[in-house]
């Protein structure tokens, strides 16, 4: 992965739009996903990408604003060691990384409320998503903390806290609809799985979160955006994340996206025309065993 720090760099209108065809499909990662509103009030999220009429969701066009987190404690390990020191979990952001997320603030257009804020639980990621929009008068109009947009685990510094342990650093978001340990476990190993049991098996039985798992998080992230009520979004996540998403829904459009790697606190604003910009891509597997 790309988990290497990176200069700020602001990008703005004209946004760049997405086109693809297809149709967008459900997935149970969506299960148990909650947006928290002004008053602390939780409402469940349409499931699938799809409102209770069987579309998605609008308005459209929607703005989508992804925001990569900070500089963390592990980016600046990796780039004066790298290598992973395999103890930094759930890495926080160093005191640039946290200068760089107040300064992201300025990108988002003084006349534009955010409707929606989405956030991963990961430590660098909601900091960086208080500190850019923070909760008030000037911050999202609702925010959601989904693990769907945690980053691909392959590195000590992507195996998170428990929801307690975040509420205590982050009492103006809500982590109450997540497990003690929601990042990814392998199968066999998750029942009555604890958080120094998921780090057990990082460290000494070498477990990653296999590429297949990720690229379904990926999608679930795709079919929310479309299933939201809400217009416009900025989600908070990671370097692997975002790159994947942009590949896998932004490239066959645009080739700049097929290897694009966000910086520290890189806020890049997409312009989605119609739900069918984030229609779940063809397997390509799929599609050759079928034939």
């Amino acid at each position: 992965g790309r988990k290497f720090p990176g200069s700020v760099a602001i990008f703005s209108p004209p946004w760049p739009s997405a086109n693809t065809m297809g149709a967008v499909r459900s997935s149970p990662c969506l299960e148990g996903c909650f947006l928290l509103n002004a008053s602390g009030a939780r409402r469940a999220l349409p499931q699938g990408g799809e409102a209770r009429n069987g579309t998605a969701a609008g308005p459209w066009p929607k703005t989508l604003f992804l925001i990569r987190h900070g500089e963390s404690a592990y980016n600046l390990h990796y780039a004066q060691h790298h290598q992973d020191p395999m103890d930094l979990f759930d890495a926080v952001l160093t005191a640039q990384g946290e200068e760089q997320a107040r300064a992201a603030a300025a990108s988002f257009p003084a006349n534009l409320k955010v409707d929606l804020a989405l956030t991963s639980p990961l430590t660098r990621a909601a900091r960086t998503c208080v500190l850019a929009l923070p909760p008030g008068h000037r911050g999202a109009k609702r925010y959601m903390v989904t693990p769907l947009m945690s980053e691909h685990l392959e590195a000590s510094c992507d195996i998170g806290r428990t929801p307690k342990e975040l509420a205590a650093a982050f009492p103006e978001l809500d982590f109450r609809h997540l497990p003690d340990v929601w990042w990814y476990v392998p199968e066999e190993h998750r029942q009555g799985i604890t958080p120094e049991g998921s780090q057990r098996l990082f460290t000494e039985e070498g477990r990653r979160e296999p590429r297949s798992a990720f690229l379904e998080r990926v999608d679930a992230f795709a079919e929310l955006v479309a299933g939201a009520s809400e217009g416009t979004i900025a989600a908070f996540a990671h370097a692997d994340f975002f790159h994947e998403f942009l590949s896998r829904y932004f490239a066959q459009n645009d080739s700049k996206y097929e290897e694009y790697w966000m910086k520290n606190c890189e806020v890049l604003a997409l312009r989605l025309e119609a739900p069918s910009a984030l229609a779940r891509p063809a397997d390509p597997e799929a599609e050759a065993e079928a034939e």
